[in-house]
């Protein structure tokens, strides 16, 4: 079941990683053609889309090996009683 959560990152770090920018670039078109800005709005926010990305995937990757440390450290049980050398 781990292992499912751990895929389930995957597909998390992708949606982090494209959503920002598109949202982004399409706010700053939309901004362009309702309020006649200039291609310098698409320009500022397509960076702005860029580095919000870079940030969410950081933060994303650490957050997948902080789960992927947690899955591979498991412990082995304490040994019985009976099972002593």
């Amino acid at each position: 079941m781990k292992l499912l959560s751990l895929l389930m990152w995957v597909g998390q770090f992708g949606f982090s990683v494209v959503f920002p920018t598109l949202f982004f670039l399409l706010l700053a078109v939309w901004l362009r053609d309702r309020f006649g800005l200039g291609l310098w709005i698409v320009a500022v926010l397509g960076i702005l889309g860029l580095l919000t990305s870079f940030s969410t995937a950081r933060s994303c990757l650490r957050s997948m090996r902080k789960a992927a440390g947690e899955v591979s450290s498991q412990e082995e049980p304490p040994t019985a009683f009976n099972d002593h050398k």
